[in-house]
């Protein structure tokens, strides 16, 4: 049985996973009052929803999202917003020392 390693773990991600799960569960018991068979159906469809705006809208707030996964399980890098680079980028030509 292999160990989880939890320092691998987005806890804030999760964190914000488990906020929206939290809310759309009591949105669902809210619109079905009383029936948990269509609160739950409600809720799941209201957290697919929020699934997949928070994590394939293209935002640029700089939230955490889902790391995409290759076909062999790897995961690729993570699509948070990246600062530009503040280093001064050299004009187009040729060189003066002759490297290329």
């Amino acid at each position: 049985m292999a160990n989880i390693d939890l320092s691998a773990v987005d806890w804030r991600f999760l964190g914000l996973m488990t906020a929206l799960a939290f809310i759309t569960a009591l949105l669902g018991s809210y619109i079905a009052y009383r029936n948990r068979a269509w609160g739950a159906i409600i809720a799941a469809i209201l957290f697919a929803i929020g699934f997949v705006a928070w994590n394939y809208y293209p935002h640029n707030f700089g939230l955490p999202v889902l790391d995409k996964t290759k076909v062999d399980g790897t995961a690729t890098a993570t699509t948070a917003v990246i600062a530009p680079s503040a280093a001064p980028t050299s004009p187009a030509g040729p060189t003066t020392d002759g490297s290329h």
